[in-house]
């Protein structure tokens, strides 16, 4: 290439990069605060990491962290592996999540007008945070050198949200005066059968470690069950528990060398309480823990580390959850001022804020689904001007 083309090819690129970047650093402002005091304004020996994968979970509190994560990539315009549709989550098949190719994966293919993939000039892929099964292979082409966590929940507790959540209880024939979970688990094989249609039904049994990567038909083969435990216990950096949220989020923070602000969050279809919700008896409790024995064993698993993983983050601990979570109340205060909890067809909640509300609450009330169409809108921007730039 000529010296004089060439250098009109980097100025140009230069402006480019300047333009892409320049609203990213004014909406920087609000998520980069100056630090309090006390420990919050100590320096920070560490970097914050960029590069992260979340294994979203239905009926684990996903949603909630997920948001938490969409809103942190976009104030710092990391590049996302967004699902290649308009939704904001990967295709389904009749098995599972497929999320067997990066060609699912949004712009993946994208080339500029000499044939060069635009994504790796970009800085490549950094954030996946939306639903798609854990497939380490896939994970790692997309996004090299990235942190893995995930979040589960306590079987018993899962099953009755997704069972009622996904209107299990309206698909099974029940007596008014019966609840209709205990009358699906005296005979769950039965009642699955039946609602074979259901696309949500491969998520419901041990759907935790279904979407952690095991098979179904090896959901009773102990030697599997451990085997596929201790690969996830070398591969993710982090398991959090849905019963521990907050502390959760500052072992994440801590893993991430993160802010407080960065975790703050309102909860996400949060469900409320309903005249059919009655306390699960004994021996029900039993049925379901034999029907998700292995998600049982993930989750005693994952237990016992979650608090390994706290005994060696330090005698702050105690002192750094009560930071947070004053932080978290406060924000939450904040926005519930100017808007509301309202309910949706799910029995589940989420924020109305009014148009006037302050940009953070807006952030901290944005649903996946809106976060996604932000993110989407911002890199197809990102990628065009690139494109008409380098290509110029």
């Amino acid at each position: 290439m000529p010296l004089r083309i060439q250098t009109i090819f980097l100025l140009k690129l230069f402006f480019n990069v300047r333009k892409i970047n320049e609203w990213t650093r004014q909406k920087l402002q609000h998520v980069e605060q100056k630090k309090g005091t006390d420990d919050m304004s100590a320096p920070n020996p560490c970097q914050p990491n960029h590069r992260f994968v979340f294994i979203k979970i239905h009926k684990t509190g996903s949603s909630t962290i997920a948001t938490m994560l969409e809103r942190y990539g976009y104030r710092r315009d990391l590049n996302f592996a967004l699902p290649s549709g308009a939704v904001h989550y990967f295709p389904m098949s009749n098995q599972r999540y497929r999320f067997d190719t990066p060609r699912l994966v949004f712009q993946w293919n994208l080339m500029d007008w000499s044939g060069a993939l635009v994504w790796p000039a970009l800085g490549g892929y950094q954030v996946l945070v939306n639903h798609a099964l854990y497939n380490r292979t896939v994970d790692e082409i997309l996004i090299p050198n990235a942190v893995y966590f995930t979040m589960i929940r306590e079987p018993i507790a899962r099953t009755e949200s997704f069972f009622r959540y996904f209107l299990f209880d309206q698909a099974v024939p029940h007596k008014a005066n019966e609840d209709p979970l205990e009358v699906f688990m005296r005979d769950p094989q039965r009642h699955t059968q039946k609602m074979s249609n259901n696309k949500w039904n491969k998520y419901f049994r041990n759907g935790q470690f279904f979407s952690l990567g095991l098979e179904r038909e090896d959901y009773k083969n102990l030697r599997v069950v451990e085997a596929a435990i201790n690969s996830l216990s070398r591969g993710m950096d982090l398991v959090m528990l849905n019963e521990y949220f907050d502390e959760s989020l500052l072992l994440l923070k801590k893993l991430m060398c993160w802010d407080f602000q960065d975790i703050v969050y309102i909860s996400k279809a949060v469900r409320r309480p309903s005249g059919n919700h009655t306390s699960i008896p004994a021996g029900m409790r039993d049925k379901i823990l034999r029907w998700n024995a292995a998600d049982l064993r993930l989750y005693q698993h994952f237990n016992r580390t979650f608090w390994t993983k706290v005994q060696k983050y330090g005698p702050e601990f105690g002192h750094d959850l009560d930071t947070f979570r004053a932080m978290k109340e406060s924000a939450t205060q904040a926005c519930m001022a100017t808007g509301s909890r309202q309910w949706d067809w799910h029995n589940s909640s989420y924020w109305e804020l009014p148009p006037n509300a302050s940009e953070k609450c807006q952030d901290y009330a944005r649903d996946d689904k809106a976060w996604v169409m932000l993110v989407r809108s911002r890199m197809r921007a990102k990628s065009n001007t690139f494109i008409k730039y380098r290509n110029g």
